[in-house]
């Protein structure tokens, strides 16, 4: 599975287009209420790209999943304005310093959401919006890092559910909670 995010918004007709050009079918979905979500499948059954836009965060991306995810992947690169992960978390730094405090929360969340699996560079991007003083910059941050329960989060979730902050102290123990849930008490520090 991979998670590619988007750029810019491109509208919802042209990414069918794109997924008919592609010879990929849609399929029913019941999304979640702040949620766009569209399957669209091989013929084959065998591989699927979901494209998912969260109408609260603002964060648009496709989640690719199958047998042929490597080959849906360069395709929808090829065709469609997507970040790669290295210019996503030069951006996020980037926003991190001049973005308005809506853009900061859908950097923070598109740098989550981009991140299938534990990877260090995407968490030491995240892990410098905690350590920013604007409170909705910090929060933005606590919350990107709710959303992905790794295992090795386990001392950072155990620092925010200390916070001092009420509001980023519930988020942290969440978390926390949800990694021991997942992964046992013994989670890697």
């Amino acid at each position: 599975m991979s998670s590619l995010i988007f750029k810019e918004d491109i509208g919802r007709d042209r990414i069918a287009d794109v997924m008919r050009a592609m010879g990929l079918v849609p399929h029913p979905t019941n999304p979640a209420e702040g949620m766009f979500w569209q399957i669209w499948m091989t013929p084959d059954k065998k591989s699927a790209v979901h494209y998912v836009d969260d109408l609260l965060t603002k964060v648009r991306y496709f989640s690719v999943r199958g047998k042929k995810a490597g080959a849906l992947t360069k395709k929808l690169r090829q065709q469609l304005p997507i970040w790669t992960r290295d210019e996503l978390l030069k951006h996020a730094l980037f926003t991190l310093m001049k973005g308005s405090e809506e853009d900061i929360a859908r950097i923070a969340m598109e740098v989550a959401a981009e991140m299938d699996e534990y990877d260090a560079a995407s968490a030491g991007v995240l892990a410098a919006f905690l350590k920013m003083d604007e409170r909705s910059t910090r929060l933005a941050g606590a919350l990107a890092f709710r959303s992905r329960p790794f295992p090795l989060f386990h001392s950072t979730a155990e620092q925010l559910a200390a916070d001092p902050d009420p509001e980023i102290a519930v988020i942290g123990k969440a978390l926390l909670a949800r990694i021991i849930e997942l992964h046992g008490p013994s989670a890697p520090l």
